[in-house]
């Protein structure tokens, strides 16, 4: 491949890869304000929810016995 071709699609690849990144980073920051909305209007359901319990992780497991 010449180098002038190879440095084309390296170019190319870059800026790909670019807008692949900032997609991505806008698609989280969205989700993000989504669900700070919704905690904001009462989505955890009127209790108190940890912060990886309100991005959809399972809850621990409680002991109810000592």
């Amino acid at each position: 491949m010449r180098p002038e071709a190879r440095s084309a699609a390296r170019l190319a690849a870059i800026k790909e890869s670019k807008d692949k990144k900032a997609e991505a980073a806008s698609a989280k920051k969205a989700e993000k304000a989504k669900l700070a909305a919704q905690a904001a209007k009462g989505g955890a359901g009127g209790r108190i929810a940890s912060k990886q319990g309100s991005k959809g992780a399972q809850m621990k497991v409680q002991a109810n016995t000592r």
